[in-house]
């Protein structure tokens, strides 16, 4: 069986990138919030299919709804971290991220009273500008990181990144840390995202299918990314710019039964935990890989 495996970045609408700079920390709760609507969803879809997926849950929302980790984990998904309050790591230095970090962890730890050793940085926002990031990760005792996207975009990505599970550091001699990219698909040399988010709900379902298919051929894993807003088609509308409402309003009404087709396909669909030790195996192949070079102190 091909590993396919589920992730989903627990957050609100207006915890968005494409919100930064437009609704105002402060305001938040004055956005209604819509983040169960969509776990429901998923969590119904999920159990309905027989699938197990991994949950990277946001600090914020474990405050506003302490029981829905609780939920995931009873239900046998994983509860990994998503951070704190949504900050891309580039607004971040090594304490705050590591106070972030922390928070979220132990949060979330007291809620489901299950080990978190997994964490996906905002916005992929795990970069070569960002890469001390991985010191801070192997330092808190996280088994794996999911935030590097192997991929050119305005916002994030480390093009020339392996795009199959592999041992991340900072630089040469530094700490490494089990590193799980998304899905991508590889074609004329250059990775194409393939895993999810708005290219999954703007493009034609057959790209991801490729993608798919070509990582099932190379026996590299296919791991796939949501948000619960992603499933709800009255999400209130955000004062965001042009290209803003259109990544993060388009194709909302068809998305849930577009995410059931490709969880009937055949695969493992078990949560990133219950693969590790495979990861681990795959990324020794792959040996270790410095985002940086030098000494990470520079980084700093």
């Amino acid at each position: 069986m091909p590993i396919r495996c589920l992730t989903i970045d627990v957050e609100e609408y207006y915890h968005i990138e494409a919100a930064h700079g437009r609704v105002q920390r402060d305001d938040w709760p004055r956005w209604p919030s819509r983040v169960e609507v969509g776990m429901d969803r998923l969590l119904e879809l999920l159990d309905r299919l027989g699938r197990r997926a991994t949950f990277f849950f946001l600090g914020h929302v474990a405050q506003q709804h302490p029981h829905l980790a609780k939920r995931c984990a009873a239900a046998g998904h994983e509860v990994a971290s998503h951070g704190s309050m949504h900050d891309r790591l580039h607004r971040l230095n090594p304490a705050s991220f590591r106070e972030d970090l922390l928070a979220s962890k132990h949060l979330l730890e007291d809620q489901t009273g299950q080990a978190v050793v997994g964490y996906r940085a905002p916005t992929w926002s795990i970069t070569r500008q960002t890469a001390w990031a991985l010191d801070v990760l192997a330092e808190a005792g996280f088994r794996y990181d999911a935030s590097i996207f192997p991929v050119r975009h305005p916002w994030y990505g480390v093009p020339d990144a392996p795009y199959q599970p592999f041992r991340a550091q900072s630089a040469p001699g530094r700490p490494a840390v089990l590193e799980l990219p998304p899905l991508v698909w590889r074609v004329a040399g250059r990775s194409w995202p393939a895993a999810g988010g708005g290219y999954f709900r703007l493009l034609p379902l057959g790209l991801m299918r490729r993608g798919l298919m070509q990582a099932q051929r190379e026996g590299r894993p296919a791991i796939l990314y949501f948000h619960p807003w992603e499933f709800d088609p009255d999400l209130p509308r955000l004062p965001l710019g042009v290209l803003g409402c259109l990544r993060t309003y388009s194709g909302l009404g068809r998305s849930l039964s577009r995410l059931e087709r490709l969880l009937r396909l055949p695969g493992t669909w078990q949560p990133l935990v219950h693969h590790l030790d495979s990861f681990e195996a795959m990324a020794q192949q792959t040996g270790d890989w410095p985002l940086q070079p030098g000494d990470a102190a520079g980084l700093r």
